[in-house]
């Protein structure tokens, strides 16, 4: 079952449209290839980093950022709101379905950076750094390792 959990206040986030963050642990799973949310607790995956953005095909609504668990994405606000930074970013910076651009990736950290988040920025990288390690997928540890050589300068 989807849960729409959060609309963005557009005075905040200065937005063109209307996003919402909902609930979506099947949609994350299935994105990420993964039949049980077992294996993310096994693997030792913080869930905050499991997040999706799309645009939306519902009237009304522009935008989803979805996630696995809201309740732990509201944990540290700090890195809630770099990682709805981040997202946001991918309104200029798409990313299109299995495809992988570290330069969209980078200018979308900037963006959270540019609004105040670097701590948090570091924080999701260091996180996604260790989850790559744990997982030993090499692609998404160079990648988070350009990131982060990129935002510590």
């Amino acid at each position: 079952m989807i849960c729409f959990c959060e609309e963005l206040d557009d005075e905040i986030y200065g937005l063109g449209g209307k996003v919402v963050i909902l609930e979506g642990r099947d949609t994350i799973l299935q994105a990420y290839g993964l039949k049980s949310g077992r294996y993310l607790e096994l693997a030792g995956i913080d869930t905050r980093l499991l997040t999706m953005f799309y645009k939306s095909m519902m009237p009304g609504i522009d935008w989803f950022i979805v996630v696995y668990d809201y309740n732990q994405f509201c944990a540290d606000q700090e890195v809630k709101e770099a990682i709805i930074w981040h997202e946001l970013g991918h309104i200029e910076n798409p990313v299109e379905k299995d495809q992988l651009s570290v330069e969209c990736e980078i200018r979308c950290d900037e963006l959270a950076i540019m609004r105040g988040y670097k701590e948090g920025m570091r924080r999701v990288l260091d996180m996604t750094q260790k989850m790559a390690r744990a997982l030993n997928n090499k692609l998404l540890d160079d990648m988070t390792s350009e990131r982060l050589m990129r935002i510590t300068g």
